[in-house]
């Protein structure tokens, strides 16, 4: 049972790649090996100073949006190859049979073995709001479960793209690969 393995601490549930997306982005400095506010902010940093994008799944039709807008040339057409239905058989191969649910318990020690990864996430997922806020992308996006009270807050959340200043796309986009 998957709540008797996170709450006694069996070793497949407690291993340390629970700290796995944060060292992606850090970089290879040894400190980014080593789950911390150091290595956190240095993937900040790199998410801001050396990613084009950085898009998050569950939005992943905008993610693809994005990409054609940005990288035209590699990306042409391609929300509509992914809506095609052959390649949708192609993404259901797998299936989980019998799913269980973590308990809130379980959860909470998850989320604090994994407190830095979901700081992370919640990061990048604001950063992507931001980007898709600038090219005005108004995404449909199914509203989000509401997280337990135990789950940190993500400081600045949008659900939804909002009206920002108009600012020149194009200019803003040749700023990026000045860089």
């Amino acid at each position: 049972d998957i709540n008797v393995c996170i709450l006694e601490n069996y070793p497949e549930c407690s291993n340390p790649r629970l700290f796995y997306i944060i060292p992606y982005f850090c970089g290879q400095h040894p400190r980014c090996r080593e789950p911390g506010e150091w290595a956190l902010e240095r993937a900040k940093l790199n998410v801001n100073e050396n990613f084009l994008l950085v898009g998050i799944l569950e939005e992943l039709e905008d993610v693809l949006l994005l990409l054609e807008r940005f990288l035209p040339h590699y990306f042409k057409d391609v929300l509509n190859i992914y809506k095609n239905p052959e390649h949708r058989k192609l993404g259901n191969l797998t299936v989980t049979v019998k799913k269980t649910v973590p308990s809130p318990e379980a959860i909470q020690v998850l989320y604090q073995r994994m407190r830095y990864e979901y700081e992370f996430y919640y990061y990048v997922k604001e950063q992507f709001h931001l980007l898709k806020r600038k090219f005005g992308l108004k995404s449909h996006i199914r509203k989000p479960r509401p997280r337990p009270e135990f789950f940190i807050p993500s400081p600045l959340e949008t659900e939804e793209p909002i009206d920002d200043e108009e600012e020149d796309d194009e200019k803003w986009l040749e700023d990026i690969y000045k860089r």
